[in-house]
């Protein structure tokens, strides 16, 4: 991802059409490393509430607990709202899309 991005946009004798067709593809991969990082996360956070209740470290409903489910949950969450503002454009981005300079 970082060296295609790199070679692509960067690189000085790459061309307006190398980037154009390439840019779909640049957004699916970042999108797709950042559910992967989120899930990851959400992930790890489950493994750790899972051996800290097998040991008896902590309780099913105790404060620790609570705040892991709930770190989980924003993560989750804010994983949702990157992704839709990635693919949802605002009403003042879509006149700088078009090549508008107001």
């Amino acid at each position: 991802q970082w060296a295609a991005g790199f070679l692509t946009f960067w690189y000085p004798g790459g061309s307006r059409s190398d980037r154009a067709s390439l840019l779909p593809w640049h957004v699916f991969l970042g999108v797709f490393l950042y559910v992967l990082a989120i899930a990851t996360s959400v992930t790890g956070l489950l493994e750790k509430s899972i051996f800290m209740q097998s040991a008896k470290m902590i309780g099913r409903f105790s404060t620790e607990a609570m705040l892991m489910n709930s770190l989980g949950m924003m993560l989750i969450l804010l994983g949702a709202l990157v992704i839709l503002a990635i693919f949802n454009p605002g009403a003042g981005k879509i006149d700088t899309y078009r090549g508008s300079s107001e």
